[in-house]
């Protein structure tokens, strides 16, 4: 007997494009994987040697390779998926317009929704769980795949040592053109500083500005209002972060003014005082930050890193620091940088590398770090103890005192 409708003869093409769209929707959750995987995550992975396929790993090296292979795949699949379905589309009421919206509809599903719960979640083992579903296309592809990526990552190479090199050129001649000023007597050296610290200003970021997070005086929500008068007398600070739980859930921030202006004698919960927190990233150029701080009206932010865990805090006063020098308030010693006999300072540990770089005359490299207990830590590879010390370009620094984990204090010695 024969079949009117064609359905019989239908099956194979459409058991093929079921499996063909299970399969796109696999490897769109490990596209998106791919994208939602930091970058550091990804170094961090790479070190620990955590991902068992070598092939994957050579593939995270070279990221352009994998997602262009991922992105080619997914559009040749795509295709393939709709020569399948273009034969049963007489069946279908509206014929080509119903299974126009049909791969569309599928197409949101697979490459929008299914991708963002779940691979967003956690994009590493996703990443890892489904590779091997591409890898044969993988191998297929790299001859395509590998030139065109190899080719893309030389040019993009090139234009950013090309953007580096007219930045450097554009510091260096402003350099000299203060240093030929300030000989010449038409600049002072007070005022060479200033011009060269708001040259610099553009190229600095939050994370190197920012109070870390081990020296954040918070308030925990169930704070009394005794106990926050007496964490402002103590920290000497305006305003304080106020945290739920932990230092990772602030819920506002509580201004000393506001507690001022209380009747005597009121105990108002502190939720009920504090003003909406501002969070920024790391890496958020210090220049955009203060711009966003004056149209705000804000005087600090919390910065959180890529996995959203509060990092640091930065204030209006930081940042202008970072311009005029530091800004001691009538409290304030000046305790970060004191020289105790020629040669030899006693150094507070969050002080900035760069600062007592130049203090000694020498270039220190900056690698993930951007205090002097950063710098110990950095060449002892680990925690030190008290009296430990290490050899630098030009200098002999001594741990000198320790708070728990933190370098609190470092001699240093010029060599």
């Amino acid at each position: 007997m024969s079949d009117p409708t064609g359905s019989l003869s239908l099956s194979p093409f459409l058991y093929a494009a079921l499996a063909v769209l299970i399969y796109r929707g696999a490897t769109g959750i490990l596209l998106s994987a791919f994208h939602a995987l930091p970058s550091l995550q990804r170094r961090r992975l790479l070190e620990e040697e955590a991902i068992a396929d070598p092939r994957l790993a050579i593939l995270l090296e070279r990221p352009r390779a994998l997602g262009m292979g991922l992105e080619f795949w997914n559009q040749v699949l795509l295709l393939l998926l709709v020569l399948l379905l273009w034969p049963g589309r007489h069946v279908l009421p509206g014929g080509a317009w119903t299974l126009g919206i049909l791969v569309l509809v599928g197409l949101w599903m697979l490459d929008l929704l299914l991708p963002a719960l779940l691979a967003s979640r956690d994009p590493a083992l996703w990443l890892t769980r489904l590779y091997p579903l591409y890898a044969p296309a993988q191998f297929l592809l790299a001859p395509l795949v590998e030139p065109l990526a190899r080719m893309i990552d030389r040019r993009h190479a090139q234009e950013k040592a090309k953007e580096d090199d007219d930045e450097e050129a554009t510091e260096e001649a402003v350099t000299a053109l203060l240093e030929e000023g300030e000989a010449e007597g038409i600049i002072e050296a007070q005022d060479r500083e200033l011009i060269r610290n708001v040259v610099s200003f553009g190229d600095t970021v939050v994370r190197e500005v920012m109070t870390p997070r081990t020296r954040i005086v918070a308030l925990s929500i169930t704070s009394t209002i005794r106990e926050a008068w007496d964490a402002f007398t103590e920290s000497r600070h305006s305003r304080l972060p106020v945290f739920e739980g932990g230092i990772d859930q602030v819920r506002g921030v509580l201004l000393v003014k506001d507690l001022m202006q209380l009747p005597d004698g009121a105990q108002p919960p502190l939720s009920t005082l504090l003003k909406p927190p501002r969070f920024v990233p790391e890496s958020k150029p210090v220049a955009d930050l203060l711009r966003d701080l004056q149209r705000a009206r804000t005087q600090l932010a919390l910065v959180v890193d890529e996995f959203g865990g509060v990092s640091g805090l930065v204030t209006m006063e930081d940042l202008l620091e970072e311009v005029f020098g530091e800004i001691q308030d009538e409290h304030e010693a000046s305790t970060e940088l004191q020289e105790q006999t020629p040669g030899v300072w006693f150094v507070s540990g969050q002080a900035h590398v760069e600062d007592v770089a130049a203090t000694l005359g020498v270039a220190w490299e900056r690698e993930s770090f951007d205090t002097l207990a950063g710098l110990v830590m950095a060449r002892l590879g680990r925690i030190p103890e008290p009296q430990e010390s290490v050899a630098v370009e030009g200098a002999l620094l001594t741990v000198l005192r320790m708070e728990g984990t933190r370098i609190a204090q470092v001699r240093v010695q010029r060599l």
